[in-house]
């Protein structure tokens, strides 16, 4: 698979979605929770929001693996590798503590950036929109390299 196009199926279908995940959890927690500028409350959200985001790493665990095989450049398959939850426990540790801390700054920036009435409103909506189109560029720029058919089809 040539690079540019391991880029284009990293930024659609991992990175997008991934930013779109806590910007969700951001939201979420700030629609959801009185009082939600508390440091403990905030903790409570944050850690919350990192279990959620291992749960949605989990489903994107075979086209990163198939990803990360392919790229020859150590930077990024260190960092696809990073994003893998099927690692060793320190990295697995380290991958929790990385998404406590965006959870958190999620949260506090969600709250900071907009207005409750867009929080409670439309912005969900449009996250989503946002992760759903993403999603399907990603999938449609490299569907042959990362679906389950094309191993059917070998066999």
């Amino acid at each position: 698979m040539k690079m540019r196009r391991i880029v284009l199926v990293f930024i659609f279908l991992l990175l997008i979605p991934y930013i779109c995940s806590l910007a969700i959890i951001g939201i979420g927690y700030n629609a959801l929770v009185l009082h939600s500028s508390d440091p403990f409350r905030t903790a409570i959200g944050a850690l919350v929001g990192a279990i959620i985001m291992m749960a949605v790493k989990a489903t994107i665990q075979r086209p990163l693996n198939l990803l990360a095989g392919d790229i020859y450049d150590s930077f990024l398959k260190q960092l696809l590798r990073f994003f893998s939850i099927r690692r060793r426990p320190i990295l697995q540790a380290a991958n929790i503590v990385l998404d406590f801390v965006l959870c958190t700054l999620a949260t506090t920036i969600v709250r900071h950036v907009l207005p409750l009435s867009i929080i409670v409103g439309t912005s969900t909506g449009f996250v989503l929109l946002i992760m759903f189109i993403s999603t399907c560029l990603g999938a449609y720029i490299e569907y042959d390299n990362l679906s389950i058919d094309s191993e059917a089809n070998q066999e």
